[in-house]
């Protein structure tokens, strides 16, 4: 499955070199060019990966690229900066999907995490939980796919109603990181506890759910 990242950003570039790394044939193609440059470049990408700013999100959407989805899948990790004029109570996850509803499968994820996690993509020696949300189930198999390739443990995180509830989770990681000056660098790992407190070995019921979801 060759993965497309638009944009040649700090999270396009790591995104597409972490996929290089393990094996994973990756296209970087950078947001600004000729639009049916753009286009022949994804072509044959089986899933998408939208690592832009919003605005460029609704430009690429409505280029030759973005109207030729064929039902592909597309991955928007964006997060709105705090100027974006959202409707109330919707989520630019949302958004995008309705706006691309017509060409590609929308999944929301990857905006959790961090351009500098994405080549370590652990905690404490377990992987970084990388949540999903979208309302088709081909969508969620090709990002369970890409994100396990690229080292982390997805979790189902709901339909695409979800999604402001993963870019409110991200504006929450970026507070804290603020608060206590990491720079950007802080992740997750979602998991249930065992009866002693602490996480057990082997799949405990949060992780098998995560592992049937797929």
């Amino acid at each position: 499955m060759t993965v497309g990242v638009v944009g040649a950003g700090r999270m396009g570039r790591a995104l597409a070199e972490a996929a290089g790394r393990a094996g994973r044939p990756a296209v970087l193609v950078p947001a600004r060019g000729d639009p049916r440059r753009i286009a022949r470049l994804l072509e044959q990408c089986a899933v998408v990966v939208l690592a832009v700013p919003l605005p460029a999100v609704w430009e690429f959407l409505r280029g030759p690229a973005g109207l030729d989805g064929r039902g592909r899948t597309l991955i928007d990790p964006t997060n709105p900066a705090g100027d974006a004029c959202l409707p109330a109570g919707r989520s630019a996850g949302e958004l995008v999907a309705e706006a691309a509803a017509d060409h590609w499968r929308v999944a929301k994820a990857f905006n959790t995490v961090p351009a500098q996690a994405v080549a370590r993509c652990r905690l404490d020696g377990r992987p970084v939980s990388l949540p999903v949300a979208t309302d088709h189930p081909a969508a969620l198999r090709d990002t369970f796919a890409l994100a396990r390739t690229l080292g982390f443990e997805p979790l189902d995180a709901g339909d695409i109603r979800a999604a402001r509830h993963l870019e409110a989770l991200a504006a929450l990681l970026m507070a804290v990181s603020d608060r206590h000056r990491l720079h950007g660098d802080i992740s997750i790992r979602i998991g249930v506890p065992g009866p002693n407190g602490r996480a057990p070995d082997d799949l405990d019921p949060l992780r098998a759910a995560v592992c049937q979801a797929c």
